[in-house]
């Protein structure tokens, strides 16, 4: 006689669907965008598409920029979801409301940086600027969204050490290339500020103060 193995497993349907979404985003932009959405690529070797869309008004807040956030948003989320779900295992499994959870913190995290800016820009009479530095960083995003989508959907449905081979490789392509056009951008003197300090301190309050908020409010 066999005895029964309990087998547990857990349906990743709701990832599909969370997938689907993206992708009917992605398709709404191109098909309502289409020359703004192909000339996003050019920003892989040069900076036409600043130059080209730096005059659009309103500059952030249009249709294109609030659909393309979403994607930003699921994308993100789903990438850091998997990596939790493939290096901690007993801890959390395939649960929609953690999903959610991660959603809403990397929702607040974008939102605070908007507004933490948003003040700085105030109170330092750079509001111009600091619409101008949002617009260059949040392109760099979308083309970074765009482009791991396609590792996401491997990262799905793929097993084992290939799975945690490709949420690896997803992470560190992610900051390389964010840190890359960083870089490039500071370089070529797309950011400029009369002070390195003040470059410096801008960055940081931009960058980690939203992290150490959301990180007291939700660990601590």
């Amino acid at each position: 006689m066999f005895e029964g193995l309990e087998r547990i497993t857990f349906s990743k349907d709701w990832i599909t669907i969370i997938l689907l979404v993206v992708l009917i985003l992605i398709t709404l932009v191109k098909s309502n965008f289409n020359v703004r959405f192909t000339k996003l690529f050019s920003l892989i070797y040069s900076d036409k598409y600043y130059t080209d869309y730096l005059k659009t008004n309103p500059l952030l807040f249009n249709k294109f920029h609030f659909i393309f956030f979403f994607v930003i948003i699921f994308n993100i989320s789903l990438l850091i979801f998997n990596s939790f779900v493939a290096f901690k295992p007993s801890e959390i499994d395939y649960d929609f409301i953690f999903f959610l959870q991660i959603s809403l913190i990397t929702l607040l995290y974008f939102l605070m940086r908007y507004f933490l800016g948003y003040i700085i820009a105030f109170f330092f009479d750079i509001n111009d600027k600091q619409k101008y530095i949002t617009f260059l960083k949040i392109s760099n995003l979308y083309l970074i969204s765009v482009l791991l989508y396609p590792l996401l959907i491997l990262v799905n449905y793929s097993v084992g050490l290939f799975h945690k081979f490709l949420i690896t490789f997803s992470v560190v392509t992610i900051i390389i290339l964010f840190f890359l056009r960083y870089f490039t951008l500071v370089k070529k003197e797309k950011i400029n500020f009369n002070s390195l300090f003040y470059l410096f301190l801008y960055l940081c309050a931009l960058e980690i103060a939203p992290f150490i908020v959301i990180y007291k409010t939700f660990v601590d």
